[in-house]
């Protein structure tokens, strides 16, 4: 386990997740940010190579649940839970294939990672309306349906390729409501040298592995 966390680092030397989001754009019933329509990294079964089994209350997964909402924060995540962490071998970004390690700098498909499967709770926070501006009683919400899938939850339907795969339901300002969802994490370590997993870049798959703009998802006395 820890060659295989040596080596992963060497790909992703990051920094404690940013995590901000702004409060300055509204959604509408038509309009919100698009939802990419991609398939999720390709899992090999689990194997020899996959990471250890860790336990639902090891990971605290809210801050990668946020990865997965508009990035102008009108969608809050007021708190998350992990149902299931799955281990195998995950693809990785293609961006995020290369290792120094290897002669050449050669391109590596894989590295040791979780599904995850969670349970969190949003609120839709009304933002960016003006003083004379009705806010709507109710909202859609859009949530991924599919396991493997990399779309996020979105407020309004502009941009959505593929509905049906997507659950829709209705959202209201203020008020709580519960979904579930899966999100993709890779085995690493954060800038202070400790184990944590490194989320999906679900809002820039196609970007370089910056550290600053990385999401780690801290682990709780798991031993590794």
């Amino acid at each position: 386990m820890k060659s295989l966390l040596i080596s992963f680092t060497a790909i992703l030397l990051g920094s404690l997740p940013s995590g901000c989001q702004s409060d300055n754009t509204k959604p509408s019933s038509s309009t919100a940010e698009p939802v990419p329509d991609r398939t999720a990294p390709t899992a090999a079964a689990p194997g020899a190579s996959s990471p250890a089994l860790l336990p639902p209350s090891a990971i605290d997964v809210r801050t990668g649940v946020e990865q997965q909402t508009p990035k102008q924060g009108y969608l809050q995540v007021i708190s998350a839970k992990v149902l299931k962490a799955e281990p195998m071998q995950v693809t990785l970004p293609w961006m995020w294939g290369s290792d120094p390690d290897r002669p050449g700098g050669r391109k590596v498909g894989t590295a040791p990672g979780y599904r995850i499967s969670y349970e969190a709770v949003l609120r839709w926070k009304p933002t960016g309306y003006g003083p004379k501006e009705k806010i709507p009683t109710s909202l859609p919400l859009y949530s991924p349906n599919g396991t493997d899938s990399l779309a996020g939850f979105q407020v309004g339907a502009e941009g959505l390729t593929k509905p049906e795969r997507f659950k829709v339901s209705q959202i209201q300002p203020s008020t709580p409501v519960t979904v579930r969802g899966t999100l993709y994490a890779y085995m690493g370590q954060n800038n202070q040298k400790q184990s944590a997993l490194v989320v999906y870049p679900y809002r820039d798959p196609f970007g370089l592995p910056e550290p600053n703009r990385m999401t780690f998802l801290p682990l709780k006395s798991t031993g590794l």
